[in-house]
């Protein structure tokens, strides 16, 4: 059962990474700093683990987690320091959304010729 959920949500090994980008920069490298930043359950934030991540998570939850960390980045970060992290983050939540489903092959050929002009 555990391997179908990994399955069925691929998407989830994107906002592992991401998030654990996150975590890094802004030092809460524990799951347990992490969880209190965010005011979360440490057991959803280990289904974030890299290494062992939880194919049980939902998108609604990345969502939710970054919701936070956009408000907490007003108290985090100041002036400039503030833009730029508001940037990584709405990135790093874009590489999360672009995983969720591959590109149509039409689509994807378009981008791909595109790219060679």
């Amino acid at each position: 059962m555990y391997a179908n959920k990994k399955k069925a949500n691929p998407w989830i090994g994107t906002a592992a990474y991401e998030l654990d980008v996150i975590r890094k920069r802004w030092h809460l490298t524990s799951d347990r700093q992490f969880a209190q930043a965010i005011a979360m359950n440490p057991r959803t934030v280990a289904k974030l683990n890299p290494r062992h991540r939880d194919g049980s998570l939902t998108l609604e939850t990345v969502d939710r987690i970054y919701s936070i960390l956009i408000a907490l980045c007003r108290r985090e970060y100041k002036g400039e320091e503030m833009e730029e992290e508001y940037r990584r983050l709405t990135d790093s939540r874009m590489r999360i959304a672009m995983s969720v489903a591959p590109l149509p092959p039409s689509i994807q050929a378009q981008l791909d010729d595109a790219k060679e002009r």
